[in-house]
């Protein structure tokens, strides 16, 4: 493996995403993924693999365009440190308490905090799909990791 990223396609939903090592499960559909996985393109850096793995995702028949046009812009595709996803993480973690629940109002605090243009319930879901949050019958989340 040339880069030390590598952009690989989930077999069950067909969304390509970036990896370091071994497949483990799609961030997309939660599918665990075979080591055979086939590796769609490799990428030496962070910025790299965000460019790769956009084109991966796009149809063919555009690619070439989008390219060139990632490739014209003067500022590179690199995502806010504040809002990334392992800050908002890292804010959510010191927010909660001993108890390990969170409330909705916090993740807004949070993201008003960091500056971020995501949305509270977006945020809320995602981790909830990705199993890092339990919703419950309060209307209270409690963080599992």
């Amino acid at each position: 493996m040339a880069g030390t990223w590598s952009v690989v396609r989930c077999p069950a939903c067909r969304n390509c995403h970036g990896i370091r090592g071994q497949p483990r499960q799609c961030p997309h559909c939660g599918q665990s993924l075979p080591a055979t996985t086939p590796i769609i393109a490799t990428a030496d850096s962070s910025a790299q693999l965000r460019i790769e793995v956009a084109l991966a995702n796009t149809p063919e028949e555009l690619r070439d365009e989008l390219r060139k046009k990632l490739e014209q812009m003067d500022e590179p595709l690199i995502a806010s440190s504040s809002s990334s996803p392992r800050a908002i993480y890292s804010a959510i973690q010191k927010a909660v308490g001993e108890d390990m629940i969170l409330y909705r109002e916090d993740v807004q605090i949070i993201l008003d905090k960091l500056d971020a243009d995501l949305l509270v319930d977006d945020i809320l879901e995602k981790m909830e799909l990705d199993g890092t949050l339990v919703r419950q019958r309060d209307g209270t989340w409690l963080l599992l990791e």
